[in-house]
């Protein structure tokens, strides 16, 4: 038998420009978050470490991102 591993829902996975929208950010400042490791991301259509593909980021990266960094009164 095969091994199973749990399913995680991780709602939309956003475009890069998408992503920086709805932090309010600019696109340059949302790939160094990803690029920091400080927001998770996938990168598809190229090797990591190289230039092109495409960046996108779980909708629920943004969430906890958000989360992570709300400063309460």
């Amino acid at each position: 038998m095969g091994k199973t591993r749990e399913s995680q829902d991780y709602g939309a996975m956003l475009p890069l420009k998408q992503a920086a929208a709805r932090l309010g950010i600019s696109v340059w400042h949302a790939r160094d978050l990803c690029l920091r490791g400080e927001i998770a991301s996938v990168k598809l259509g190229t090797r990591p470490g190289k230039r092109g593909g495409r960046r996108l980021i779980p909708e629920s990266e943004i969430n906890a991102f958000i989360e992570r960094n709300l400063r309460r009164a």
